[in-house]
């Protein structure tokens, strides 16, 4: 390479020094213009979407205001309790009375008094040509007969009318009494006491009774009347024989029993069915008062829910009607129940029913569960606390080395054993005791038809 100077070679090098200090100014001088640039683009941007957002007008939503409580209408939840349809009142077709007739005149009797003044009238004219005093006679006779004749005619006539005038009072009275018992209340008419209609199922069982046996025996004779076999009756028969060899007693007594007649029970319509609690209906109850079976004694309880009537329309046992009872001592061992027996129902409307029922538990079992107490230690502690006094005795007496003294032990340890026999036997024989605390529930199973009416 020379060393001599390359003018081209500095040209581009001064041209390119000339750019590289101009080219950083001009760079600096555009930034700034950008910028304002983009400013003011943006601001006129926004300002053009606020006119356009501001002509259009807000359209306010719809929103809910609290109203006040309306005290109109009925309850909220209130069911109304079901009323049946009232029944369908008789209807009373009223017979009006034929108008009253007029009273008639006899026509035999005025035949009789115009026959009479045609006989007066011909003596008259008789009497007028000559003077007789029969014919006087006759004449007054007459007179006086037709004056008792109109009289009595005029007695019928105010007989006939005063009839008359009573059959229509009569009538009236009887319609009257028919818009009184059309427009009167309906009021229940009570069923049967318990005694009455005790009494007629005992009549009606015995009439029964009665005609059943004379069937049999009316059977039983025509029976015998027309069989054409003499039958010879022993002790014995053979058909038990068989039984009894074969073994089927028992059995055949069950088969035969099945194919005999039923006896028919007519059915019977409930008179009050809103009055009336079916027997079988369960009345629910909590124990007023605590009991245990070791001594017997009354009890008491408190229905803890609403009874209605047999068709569910009349609230006849409140909650809160009291149950009296009793219940009974005793328990056989491996018994868990105590039997109640239901006396008596108490209404808050002070009235009372009388019951026979007995007490179940809950489920409808019969008695009344609870704590039941064993009485193990009882029972085998003092047991065996004999037992070992009767041991002791008995070792005692055997290790006696004097015979006179052995045989007083001996003696002493048998009578100690028997008398502890017995008493190991009573406690061995101890029931358990059953405890039901107060709050227990039970159930009653009504034992009969039972009325009541509430006002």
């Amino acid at each position: 390479m020379s060393d001599e100077p390359n003018p081209d070679l500095e040209r581009r090098l001064a041209a390119l020094e000339k750019g590289k200090g101009t080219h950083p100014s001009s760079r600096k001088r555009r930034t700034p213009l950008l910028a304002v640039l983009i400013v003011l683009l943006i601001l006129a941007g926004g300002a053009a979407l606020l006119l356009v957002s501001g002509s259009n007008e807000e359209v306010a939503l719809p929103t809910a205001t609290p109203d006040e409580f309306q005290s109109e209408g009925d309850g909220f939840g209130e069911i109304e309790p079901f009323v049946p349809p009232p029944p369908p009142e008789p209807e009373i077709v009223l017979v009006e009375p034929d108008p009253t007739p007029a009273a008639e005149p006899d026509i035999a009797l005025l035949a009789e008094i115009e026959a009479l003044r045609a006989q007066i009238d011909a003596l008259t004219a008789a009497k007028e040509g000559t003077e007789d005093p029969a014919s006087s006679e006759a004449i007054d006779a007459l007179t006086a007969q037709i004056v008792d004749l109109e009289a009595a005619s005029e007695a019928a006539q105010e007989r006939f009318e005063a009839a008359l005038a009573a059959r229509d009072r009569e009538l009236e009275q009887l319609r009257l009494d028919l818009e009184l018992a059309r427009l009167g209340p309906d009021v229940p008419t009570p069923g049967l006491s318990d005694e009455e209609r005790r009494a007629r199922e005992e009549e009606a069982r015995r009439l029964a009774e009665l005609e059943r046996r004379s069937e049999e025996a009316r059977a039983f004779q025509e029976r015998r009347i027309t069989s054409p076999l003499l039958a010879f009756s022993t002790t014995t028969t053979e058909g038990s024989d068989a039984n009894q060899a074969t073994g089927l007693g028992d059995v055949a007594d069950f088969i035969r029993g099945g194919g005999a007649t039923s006896e028919v029970t007519p059915s019977e319509i409930i008179a009050n069915p809103s009055n009336t609690i079916m027997q079988g209906t369960m009345i629910q109850a909590v124990m007023e008062t605590a009991l245990d079976s070791t001594l017997p004694g009354p009890t008491r309880a408190i229905v803890s829910e609403d009874v209605y009537s047999y068709d569910g329309t009349r609230l006849l046992i409140p909650r809160g009607s009291r149950l009296i009872g009793r219940y009974q001592s005793g328990a056989d061992i491996a018994q868990k129940r105590v039997t109640i027996a239901w006396d008596r129902l108490v209404l808050p409307s002070r009235q009372t029913i009388r019951l026979s029922a007995y007490g179940g538990d809950e489920l409808g079992r019969s008695g009344v569960t609870g704590t039941v107490d064993t009485r193990f230690l009882a029972r085998f502690g003092s047991a065996a606390l004999i037992s070992i006094i009767s041991a002791v005795a008995n070792i005692g007496a055997s290790s006696l080395a004097d015979e006179p003294f052995a045989e007083a032990g001996a003696e002493i340890s048998a009578e100690l054993q028997g008398a502890t026999e017995s008493v190991i036997g009573d406690y061995l024989s101890l029931g358990p005791v059953i405890h039901v605390r107060p709050g227990a529930r039970v159930s009653v199973m009504v034992d009969r038809d039972l009325e009541i009416y509430r006002s």
